[in-house]
């Protein structure tokens, strides 16, 4: 995130590379046999159009390979003994991103150049908000919005690919990640109706370039506190934290089984929240909700209440909450308006897919739209979205590789749902895109855009506390011009690697600029919500693939032979923990559990409505030959030709415009009871 004294001249800059950068492909024509669109000719124009200073990041053509292609994708899944990378590995050290961003009391140091911080962290009311993460690489902010979302993908990951990450022993860890992030959003929600949407100042954090661990000393500032209330609502933080809430009780039901129960009462409030005091934190005009929407605006609250809802179905499986999040959908603009991405922002995608498993009849708007948005990147006639020589799907030049990422995980759960409704082949056109996407950030395009992995990966990503670590911060205590300086237009390489850390992308011609310049923090900073998705996809992959082994911390360089580095916090790990230790066996003790309990599955809920369908699609077919029985007998009989004639277009024109007005949507209605 850019603090705001380096706005203007970020974005004057960001505008000359990408313009600079992509001049070719603006003018480039689309791939030889694929014909220019009236549609594509539009997107031409609004992309010109949008190329200018306050817009920079939609300065490339959305025309150039939206046809076929520089990709192909199999109708075949591949050899699952024939896997491209260690997506085990890279499993694992995105998990250990995750703890190098962690707030708080830490479990123990697995890090020597991370400790605990924000000891002194509390509300007003004296809630503890020490915990948590630190959403990016630029600042030491906790915003809750992004950080739901970060907590409900990786719950969603561990919900669809348990099994992947139990292969490899990686369970226990992103359990322990996800409670991480829950343990601090129960602490936020302080009342039934009011809750902290945000800590800090970004006109404080982007002013400092130490360690967490110090921001306090050298800051002296106390971290500021805003809430959402009834009186300054956010029905889209509601509606996220509730899908958090919900998912991750899921996740954890097993092993945290009364914790489980608390999350969902918490979905249940945040959701009733949400419910009766509509509104979005856009328009408040609070200084921190506004510097909240500066930095993660956002375009509707529709989707998040949907989400809130539908994750409260699969948690509880009651009927309401399925209905709650229909009408929700219902209340998205065009799927095309709310198709654009899927991100911390926009939930319409995730809600297609989730919505398709839970209503798979072809006679759903869901599954419809959920087919749309994936056509608009899959290869073929109806791609709209830009892709790269090299492949890759380029939706935004702010992190672009988290657009794709998360693309990925969806296209990997629908994938599934097609196989099981019979359809083999799209199936594996889905599985084969998602995964093209994921190799190209693990090594397909030439380097790695994963810290700590692969060929060529980062050496200077936007992370500051890698840089500048409370055991290696040689500037401490120097001026602001001075750190400002050595951290942004210096090439030396962080001290540290943040293994894991997924940046955010290349250009849209493929080049990386390696630099923690303000010109580059589009591409090269890291934040949590990059990895959400990419977590749940390698889960996804490492589930898939036959030959993927557990990974451990023995290999890795976590600061323990640097000079400064306290050997007496070093953890003294037993010898049977392959996880952390090197050891041979087991790469990790079975996760803990508490006690058994009868669970609510998304499984369960997903079957219970399925069977509601069926029963429901038969009635409709026995109404509608009902109907057509009634129908034959009315033309049966004797009368005026012309005016039969005119009844029945009559007839046929006002049923046309009963289904436009919402006609399906009635028959959905009464599939769920509403």
């Amino acid at each position: 995130m850019l603090p705001r004294r380096s706005v203007a001249i970020a974005l004057i800059g960001c505008f000359v590379v990408l313009c600079v950068d992509h001049a070719a492909a603006v003018n480039k024509k689309v791939p030889s046999g694929t014909a220019v669109t009236a549609k594509q000719a539009r997107l031409k124009k609004e992309s010109a159009e949008k190329c200018d200073d306050s817009n920079a990041e939609h300065c490339y053509d959305h025309t150039a390979n939206v046809g076929i292609g520089p990709i192909k994708v199999s109708e075949k899944f591949p050899a699952a003994d024939q896997s491209t990378y260690d997506y085990s590995e890279v499993l694992h050290k995105s998990f250990l991103f995750y703890f190098q961003q962690r707030s708080g009391k830490l479990p123990h140091q697995r890090l020597a150049w991370r400790t605990d911080s924000c000891a002194e962290c509390k509300g007003p009311s004296g809630e503890d908000l020490s915990g948590g993460y630190y959403e990016a690489g630029g600042s030491y902010l906790k915003f809750s919005f992004p950080t739901a979302f970060t907590i409900t993908q990786l719950a969603w990951g561990v919900v669809e690919y348990r099994s992947g990450y139990e292969k490899v022993g990686e369970l226990q860890e992103a359990l322990d990640a996800i409670k991480w992030g829950t343990d601090y959003l129960l602490n936020c929600h302080v009342e039934p109706t009011k809750f902290v949407a945000m800590y800090g100042s970004s006109e404080v954090d982007f002013g400092y370039f130490g360690p967490p661990e110090e921001h306090l000393q050298w800051t002296q500032e106390e971290r500021e506190v805003t809430y959402i209330t009834p009186e300054d609502p956010s029905s889209e933080i509601c509606g996220e934290v509730a899908a958090a809430f919900a998912a991750s009780s899921l996740a954890l039901r097993d092993t945290h089984p009364e914790y489980a129960d608390k999350l969902v009462e918490h979905a249940k409030q945040m959701l009733e929240f949400g419910m009766e005091h509509p509104g979005s934190y856009m328009k408040s005009q609070l200084e921190g909700l506004k510097d909240h929407g500066k930095h993660y605006p956002s375009t509707n609250y529709n989707d998040e209440m949907a989400l809130g809802a539908v994750w409260l179905y699969f948690a509880t499986g009651e009927d309401e909450y399925l209905q709650t999040a229909t009408m929700y959908y219902d209340k998205l603009n065009s799927w095309k308006a709310d198709n654009y991405a899927f991100d911390w922002d926009n939930k319409s995608p995730a809600l297609h897919v989730l919505l398709t498993q839970i209503y798979p009849s072809e006679m759903m708007k869901y599954g419809v739209n959920a087919k749309q948005y994936f056509e608009e990147y899959l290869p073929g006639p109806k791609r709209t979205v830009f892709h790269t020589k090299k492949g890759l799907s380029w939706r935004n030049a702010w992190g672009v590789l988290r657009y794709s990422a998360n693309n990925a995980f969806l296209a990997f759960v629908h994938s599934a749902q097609m196989k099981e409704q019979g359809d083999e082949a799209y199936a594996a056109t889905l599985f084969t895109y998602a995964t093209q996407q994921i190799n190209y950030m693990l090594g397909d395009s030439g380097r790695s855009f994963v810290v700590g992995f692969g060929k060529t990966p980062p050496s200077t990503p936007f992370h500051k506390w890698s840089f500048n670590s409370y055991i290696d911060y040689p500037t401490r205590g120097q001026s602001y011009e001075i750190q400002h300086d050595e951290f942004h237009n210096t090439d030396t390489p962080n001290k540290f690697l943040a293994y894991g850390a997924l940046v955010g992308g290349p250009n849209a011609d493929d080049t990386f600029e390696d630099s923690r310049g303000w010109c580059c923090a589009a591409y090269n900073e890291v934040a949590v919500d990059y990895n959400a998705a990419f977590t749940g996809a390698l889960a996804r992959l490492v589930d898939y693939y036959t030959d993927m082994q557990p990974f451990s911390d023995c290999t890795l360089d976590l600061g323990w032979t640097h000079s400064n580095a306290t050997q007496a916090k070093r953890p003294n790990w037993p010898a049977d923990d392959c996880y952390h230790a090197c050891c041979e066996g087991a790469a990790r003790p079975t996760v803990r559990k508490e006690i058994a309990s009868p669970t609510t599955t998304k499984a369960v809920a997903k079957q219970a409505a399925k069977e509601a369908a069926v029963k429901e699609s038969a009635k409709i077919v026995e109404a509608t030959a009902e109907a057509t029985e009634a129908k034959t007998e009315e033309q049966a009989k004797p009368t005026d030709g012309k005016a039969h004639a005119g009844g029945r277009g009559a007839e046929r024109k006002h049923r046309r415009s009963k289904d436009a007005k919402g006609g399906h949507k009635d028959r959905r209605q009464a599939r769920i009871g509403l």
